[in-house]
């Protein structure tokens, strides 16, 4: 069996649940083990402007929806139970999941005194399948995310089949209504503008979005042909959104969806605000072009869909510092270092394994080598 504890115990937004559960999956599939996942609980309120006037009439239906929980909205299939004993003696405890990564007794025989095993570690503890089967019960508690692409050192082929086993698709009425809503669109690129906590708790990323430093990089990126779709969670900031946009034909996606496809939204199993975010990310997902926002869960679970559904692994962020320091003249982003991996390549998305594990998605093809 294993014992997994939510990340930060399920006290953060749904993206966060979305990487954390997936994990879970991908450790007992990996292990072909049971699975009790504990502190699912309801996530990512909603957006303030909802309850605001002149909104509520509109989107007040997410005030007001029972919140959804990650494996209500997430069709993976997997071994969960729900009941689980957690008093046994032949058990190992581990925590911090971002501070470790998983591999097999015969890759570490092979290449334990390598350099493989330290430029994919990068300080993180390794520990191999076998020892983790040896053990009737794996708890692994005070979790931290950690993307699967992340979290193991495996042969290419196993990997691949891992990673593509966890897979995100959502329940078929949402996938359905994303189909649809992408198919009328016909060519568009996308955009992810997280403001909200972001204003304050990353103030230069606020102020170079306001500065022109922005609107610079959409004219660099984005063709002006081409219509643009905005998720964002500053739906009210409309006129710094003209600014960035303008000459662009663009639209909000929320306002789109409750424009246009308001009664089919309604009539989904959940009408939540989580529901909202992955049609947004599923719509972005499918876009020509996108471009994201470092740092954040909404956007890395966008870049891990287009990398899943449509082979699409061409990362594009806004230009917040750690972002500007790889960036070329001509706006591309490039890595400034060598190594087998795809983290070893990019020292300002690459501080510590905490901010490798989550901040942003990898590469699958340069997660892994021919072992």
């Amino acid at each position: 069996m294993i014992y997994f504890e939510n990340c930060s115990k399920g006290t953060e937004g749904f993206n966060t649940h979305v990487i954390s559960y997936t994990l879970c999956v991908s450790l007992s599939n990996f292990l072909d083990r049971e699975f009790f996942f504990d502190f699912e609980l309801p996530s990512s309120s909603p957006p303030g402007f909802a309850s605001k006037p002149g909104w509520t009439d509109k989107f007040g239906v997410l005030m007001e929806s029972p919140r959804s929980l990650v494996s209500d909205l997430v069709a993976i299939p997997n071994r969960r139970i729900y009941e689980i004993d957690r008093d046994v003696e032949n058990k190992i405890a581990l925590q911090h999941t971002h501070s470790h990564f998983v591999t097999t007794e015969e890759l570490r025989s092979k290449y334990g005194s390598t350099m493989i095993f330290e430029h994919f570690g990068m300080g993180r503890s390794g520990i191999t399948r076998e020892e983790l089967n040896a053990a009737d019960l794996i708890e692994w508690t005070d979790t931290r995310l950690s993307n699967p692409s992340y979290f193991y050192l495996l042969g290419r082929n196993e990997k691949m089949e891992l990673l593509k086993s966890v897979a995100v698709r959502y329940l078929p009425e949402i996938e359905i209504l994303a189909g649809l809503i992408i198919e009328q669109l016909g060519v568009f690129n996308s955009v992810h503008i997280r403001l909200g906590d972001f204003l304050k708790l990353r103030p230069e990323y606020g102020a170079l979005a306001r500065s022109g430093e922005f609107a610079k990089y959409i004219a660099a990126a984005l063709n002006r042909e081409i219509p643009i779709l905005i998720a964002t969670d500053g739906l009210e900031e409309k006129q710094l959104f003209q600014e960035l946009f303008d000459g662009y034909d663009f639209r909000f996606i929320d306002e789109l969806i409750f424009d246009e496809y308001r009664d089919q939204f309604l009539g989904l199993p959940f009408t939540d605000f989580n529901v909202l975010s992955v049609l947004n990310q599923l719509i972005c997902a499918s876009s020509e072009n996108f471009i994201g926002t470092y740092f954040s869960t909404f956007t890395g679970v966008i870049h891990k869909l287009r990398q899943e559904r449509y082979g699409k692994k061409d990362f594009m962020f806004f230009p917040d510092p750690s972002v500007s320091k790889h960036l070329t003249p001509d706006l591309k982003l490039k890595p400034d270092r060598q190594g087998f991996f795809d983290w070893n390549r990019f020292s300002a998305f690459a501080p510590s394994h905490f901010q490798m594990a989550w901040a942003r998605e990898w590469d699958y093809d340069l997660t892994t080598v021919d072992l």
